[in-house]
This record gives C-alpha cells, structure tokens and sequence, in this order.
C-alpha cells in the first residue's frame, strides 16, 4: 500500500524526501490501526479533481483516530497542509481514512515565470509608451478590468482567509495537553520575536523617513491613541470587522474562536470539522489564485509602465535597499547568538544553515525546503525529533520574520510614495498589524497578495499602491522566506537548548 502511495507521490512530482516521510508516516499510523482491526479491508484509491491529485487509504470498522505515539506525525502532517503537503485522518461511511493532496507538479518554475512576467511587462510596457494614445488606450481598457477582477478577488477572500488561518492554526494543536511545555515556550518565543523583531527594524529604519510628530503625540508619546487603538481590537459585534476589512478585529475574533473550540474539544467536534474544511476551501481558492501570481505581477508592472503612478525609481531602491539587507542582517544575529550561547564556530553554523536557506531562496517556497530543514535540525544542529517533528511545521506556518521586515518596508516607502503621514502612531499600528498578519498569512504563492489588501487599509495607504507592492514583492518574496527558514532554525535550536533537550556535541560536529 506505501508503495502505490509513493509512487503515485513520485508521479506527481513530490520530492524524494517528501515522499519518504509521507509513506513512513502512512506506515506507522495504518500498523497501529490494523493492529486494532485484524483483518480489515483497506481500499486505496486516486482521484484527480480539477487538475489535483488526492491521494485515500482507507480502513474500514470502527472509529480509531490516530495512536498517541503518531500523534506527532499528524500534527506535523496538518500544519503542512497550509504549506502544499498533508496527510489528514477523517472518519466516513464506516472507515478511517488518511488523506493526501500532494503539490502539484511545476510546468516551470516560480522564479522562471516571474522573470518571464517582469522582463515581458517592462519591454511591453515600454514599447506601448511610445505607441499613439489609441493604441495606450485600448490596451488599459484590457489590462486594468483584468487587474481589478483580481484584487477584488483578492479582497473578498482575505478577510474569511486571515480568520480561518488563525483559527485552524489554533484548532491543530490538537488539544491544550498536546501543546505542553515545548509548545508553550516555542510559541511564546515565536510571537515574542516577531513583534520585537518588527519593533527593532521600525526603529532603525525610522530615521530614513520623515515622521510627522503631532501634539498629542510630542506630549503623552501618542499613549491616548496607542490606548484606544489596543481597546478598539475587540469588535463591537462579529459581522461589522468582515465588512470593513479590520484585519487586528479579525485576528481577535480567529484567536478567541480558536481557543474556545480547542478547550471545549469533542464537544464541539462538528464546529472544528466545519473550521478545518472552511480552511481547506479557502486554501484551494489561494492555491488557485497562486497559479496566476505571474500574470498578476505582469498586469501591476505593466500598467506601472504606462501611467506614473506617483511612485520614484529612488522609492523603489528604496525597499530593496533596506528589506534585504534587514533580513540578511536578521539572520547574522540569530547567528551570532545561537553561536555564543552554545559557544560554537558561526562558520560552522552557517554551513549547516546553508542547505535550507539555499532551497528557499531559489524557490520561495517553505514546502520544497521542508525535508531538508527538518534533516538539517535533526541530524545537524542536535534537536531532537520530538522537537523538530513539532516546531518545524509550526514555526513554517506561523514564523515569519523574514516577511514581517519586508512587509514594515513596504509600507513605510508605499506610505512615503502616496504621502500618507507616518506618525508615532502609524508606526506602532504598522508594528502590530504586520506582526499578526504575518502570522496569520498562510506560506503558499498568494498569500502575501491578501496581506497586502488588508495592511494598506489598516495603514490609510491608498489602494493603488498594491500594484506596486505586489510586483516589488515577487521579487522579495526569495529573500524574506530563506531568511525566515533560516532564522526558525536558529530559533527552535535556542528553545530546545533552553528546554535542555539540545544534542550539544552534535551541533558542534562538523
């Protein structure tokens, strides 16, 4: 049975590594449940929706779930259903099923497409430029509808995405006791480190703009404001925050939610089930939206090229010329400091480092560096496995710091370009809005167009600028999800060194 699955998963073009962990995991979870149920049927079956291939191992008899020694490796398994791989259990028609969606097969690659879309947008957009009027004119009267189709798409979407993000996110923890010391500390280490991160590069960037001080803020430190904006998180009922867009109310609604279908458990069983395939619709729609990041991209440089759309050449080297260099510096702290407290060569650890960050630079992609990023923390940096098998789907869901540095610059040099005042304020609402919206934004192409949507409109920029966004972002989207790869492995190996569960000689092993 592992068999046909893997060679199905191979078929479809799902890394070597990939297909090993899915069909050991598929071996351990059906032994426990044939152990249970001697002798029971099981069915095997493929089928291809829409272009998807699903994968189904069935057992039939009674309800068994998952033994609590694979606990472990559906929890890792649900999460990276977010990131383009899964291997979900359900219980139907009398049978226990574990479930596939194996990504899809890449006619060309991410990197390849969008250097396709750029350089066929500039010389297009180029050659139309000095074409008559007419000609300028008809072809905006075809790209702009197309354009708007898909960010009205996009905005529809992003408000149930965020939500469903972080309430599924919640709900797969499984249950309080899952979550356990390892997970209290990973976690609270994750959010702590996402909003310090976003706070310390809003101070170090902050001087390369100009920051309009009013009088509130140059008497009380703008704390009445800071006051009401923390209190305004919690909505005044739960349907106005989707119709306004209010990604920080969302948010609070997900968490609230989240947290009570994880406390009451079984109780509220169907509710959890209606979450988690609320989620999976939602995903497939950004799955589907992902395909077209490409002709998106060519559509916002495109229409770039024909109208000045009140952004500079100097705004532009503007974001990459603090972005990169904040997210390359971002890892030589982690760096740094995982070298000090375990007093360990930083030359050594950046070559252990190297691997994952590789592949995530040269796809932009948490899902075709996930094997080698949980090799690398188990057999190269000394986290154990119940460590890894548990932070690292985790932290590629939720951790994101890589995108919450070049998410803060564009909106500072999108907000600088519309002329968009930057106060105390604003700086502390871009701080908290990023840092939940990074954590909520799912790691899968699109995610960060609907992240988008909502950040400008939580920070008054113009709606306009998301064309320009979406097109630098292409580009930084390499850059912010290899340093934030890196930066996860740097960060579980503290907390597993704080949690005295690190392997020491082995992170020092060359």
């Amino acid at each position: 049975m592992s068999l046909l699955l893997a060679g199905a998963l191979t078929e479809a073009g799902t890394d070597k590594r990939d297909v090993i962990r899915i069909r050991l995991s598929l071996e351990e979870i059906l032994g426990v449940w044939l152990d249970k149920l001697e002798g029971a049927f099981v069915l095997y079956k493929t089928v291809q929706k829409f272009g998807r291939l699903t994968i189904e191992v069935c057992v039939e008899g009674m309800q068994i779930g998952v033994d609590e020694d694979a606990q472990g490796v559906l929890f890792s398994s649900r999460l990276l259903s977010q990131a383009g791989l899964a291997l979900d259990y359900s219980y139907k028609d009398g049978r226990n099923c574990l479930i596939c969606y194996p990504p899809q097969k890449a006619h060309i690659g991410q990197m390849a497409g969008l250097v396709i879309a750029i350089l066929a947008a500039l010389f297009l957009g180029g050659v139309t430029r000095i074409l008559p009027e007419e000609v300028k004119n008809s072809a905006v009267g075809i790209t702009e509808p197309i354009f708007n189709t898909i960010l009205g798409i996009l905005r529809a979407i992003s408000s149930p995405m965020i939500f469903l993000a972080v309430c599924w996110g919640i709900i797969s923890m499984g249950d309080l006791a899952t979550v356990g010391k390892i997970g209290k500390r990973l976690i609270t280490r994750m959010v702590i480190s996402t909003f310090a991160i976003g706070t310390v590069f809003i101070l170090l960037a902050s001087p390369f703009f100009e920051i309009v001080w009013g009088k509130n803020e140059a008497a009380f430190g703008g704390f009445a404001d800071i006051y009401t904006m923390v209190l305004g998180i919690v909505p005044s009922d739960i349907v106005s925050p989707f119709l306004e867009g209010n990604a920080l109310q969302i948010i609070f609604l997900g968490v609230c939610t989240g947290i009570a279908l994880l406390v009451l458990g079984q109780r509220v069983s169907v509710l959890q089930d209606v979450i988690v395939q609320a989620n999976e619709v939602v995903h497939f729609l950004m799955e589907a939206i992902g395909r077209f990041v490409p002709v998106f991209v060519f559509l916002s440089i495109f229409n770039l090229m024909l109208f000045d759309a009140g952004v500079t050449f100097w705004g532009i080297i503007k974001v990459f010329a603090l972005a990169i260099p904040g997210c390359l510096l971002l890892i030589l702290f982690y760096v740094f400091m995982v070298a000090a407290r375990f007093r360990i060569s930083p030359v050594l650890l950046v070559k252990k480092l190297l691997p994952t960050y590789l592949i995530a630079l040269s796809t932009a992609s948490s899902a075709a560096a996930f094997a080698t990023n949980l090799e690398t923390c188990t057999n190269r940096l000394g986290i154990p496995d119940k460590v890894a098998n548990f932070a690292i789907p985790l932290g590629q869901v939720v951790y994101k710091p890589g995108g919450v540095i070049c998410f803060l610059t564009m909106a500072l040099c999108t907000a600088e370009e519309y002329n968009t005042e930057i106060t105390v304020m604003w700086l502390v609402t871009a701080v908290l809005t990023v840092g939940l919206l990074a954590m909520a934004a799912p790691p899968v192409p699109g995610g960060a167009l609907s992240i988008f949507t909502v950040m400008f409109m939580q920070l008054n920029i113009p709606g306009e600028a998301i064309a320009i966004a979406v097109a630098l972002n292409s580009i930084l989207d390499f850059i912010m999800t290899s340093s934030g790869l890196t930066c996860l492995q740097a960060e579980v190996t503290l907390t597993a060194g704080y949690l005295k569960l690190l392997d020491k000689e082995k992170l020092a092993r060359d």
